[in-house]
């Protein structure tokens, strides 16, 4: 049975030969403009999570655990939020992702012992998750193959953007008026992004007839895509939070200041900000392993380089090749997602995807941080680095170039072919 078109109002239904302008514009405010105060938000509960862990007593390995919640909460929602997509609608899901972050931001202003941010760490991660996966989801749904990188990073872009703005923000903002009042600033931002998604957003509900997929069949068809290429996305996501958790660990054990910290972070950011569009091309127009390969390796050598910097400024210098190898990385998670995902089922299968690949995210933060407090930082961040070489092999072995519609439907039909002769 064919899937039915989507209800939605946007320009960039699937047989519409829209160009890529007019798609963007039509997702500006309901996608672009929540993504960018979100993304202040997010990226400044980012970095004062470990801070903030920190100040209120504990090592390393504590701040690492914080970081590592915030993971397994995205992790723990992964599933459950592609599976609501089929049920409430992208719009739904984008505003349960949203009330989950507000709540938990504004739990971490009121935590004053390790209990309580441990739980706010972990409802923030969730609310993040489900968030994330509201928008990619519509986004796949409506936006064609070879437009879909561009409009990705876009939206990736923004989240770019307010990592920029947010980490030297929150710094100044911890070292003049506290880590709670940042928190409760961050919880705000929270907020302004929940009320435009409910004004924009118009996309209420799935259309009509729209079957649900099994969640588990969609595990067992496409259970070497989850294998394969989401052992690639575990990496790629192990990096990242390598880089998140390291910059503030590193910076501190180093003696900066949360200001001088958050902007280091903040400058890391202002490289990946820059490398959103052209990211974008290079997915869409030299395929996405081209993307993904040099993210993987410029993110390990900038988190491995860390410790080894003998100023702020060299330091800064090692923060700015990790960003630029995340900004190679801009979207490439969830469009590579896209493109594998099946017409019936995608949202089923998104949270799975998440899911695989959240989980180097979530358990990163539980190895780096005791390795670097049981031996020391330069261990943790050249081990953490060295991943990236993992990473690269399983790319060049397991993992087909999918920017080809046909390249996606002969994997998919590979699959199916397999399992149905068992």
């Amino acid at each position: 049975m064919p899937e039915p078109e989507r209800t939605t109002s946007y320009p960039a239904e699937p047989g519409n030969r829209a160009t890529v302008l007019s798609v963007m514009r039509g997702i500006a405010l309901p996608v672009y403009l929540p993504s960018f105060f979100s993304a202040i938000a997010q990226n400044a509960m980012q970095i004062m999570l470990p801070l903030y862990a920190l100040e209120i007593g504990g090592g390393p390995a504590f701040a690492a655990t914080v970081v590592g919640l915030r993971g397994a909460g995205t992790m723990l929602m992964d599933v459950p939020a592609g599976m609501l997509v089929t049920r409430i609608g992208d719009r739904g899901v984008m505003i349960l992702g949203l009330v989950t972050a507000t709540v938990a931001t504004f739990l971490a202003a009121a935590a004053t012992e390790v209990t309580l941010l441990s739980f706010a760490a972990l409802g923030f991660g969730a609310g993040a998750g489900i968030w994330v996966l509201g928008r990619v989801t519509f986004i796949t749904d409506t936006v064609r193959l070879e437009q879909r990188g561009r409009v990705i990073s876009v939206m990736a872009g923004m989240q770019r953007a307010g990592a920029f703005v947010g980490p030297v923000i929150a710094g100044v903002g911890a070292d003049l008026i506290g880590y709670r009042a940042v928190f409760v600033g961050a919880g705000v931002l929270w907020a302004i992004s929940l009320v435009i998604v409910m004004i924009f957003a118009t996309n209420a509900r799935p259309a009509e007839g729209l079957e649900r997929a099994r969640l588990a069949h969609i595990v067992w068809t496409h259970k070497r895509t989850f294998a394969t290429a989401g052992s690639v996305m575990v990496v790629l996501m192990f990096l990242r939070t390598g880089v998140r958790l390291m910059i503030p660990l590193v910076g501190a054990e180093m003696g900066f200041s949360a200001a001088e910290i958050g902007l280091a972070y903040s400058l890391s950011s202002a490289v990946d900000m820059a490398m959103f569009y052209p990211a974008g091309m290079i997915i869409d127009l030299a395929g996405r392993r081209w993307a993904l390969g040099p993210a993987m390796l410029l993110l390990g050598i900038g988190v491995a380089a860390l410790p080894f910097a003998g100023s702020f400024w060299a330091f800064t210098a090692a923060g700015l090749l990790a960003g630029l190898g995340n900004g190679f990385g801009t979207g490439i998670f969830m469009t590579l997602g896209g493109d594998l995902s099946p017409a019936q089922g995608r949202g089923e299968f998104l949270g799975v995807w998440r899911l695989v690949g959240d989980a180097g995210a979530a358990v990163g933060p539980f190895i780096m941080g005791p390795l670097a407090q049981w031996t020391s930082m330069a261990i943790a961040c050249t081990s953490t680095g060295g991943m990236a070489l993992v990473g690269i092999c399983l790319l060049i072995v397991f993992v087909p170039e999918t920017l080809r519609r046909q390249s996606a439907i002969t994997l998919a039909r590979r699959e199916e072919r397999k399992d149905s002769g068992r």
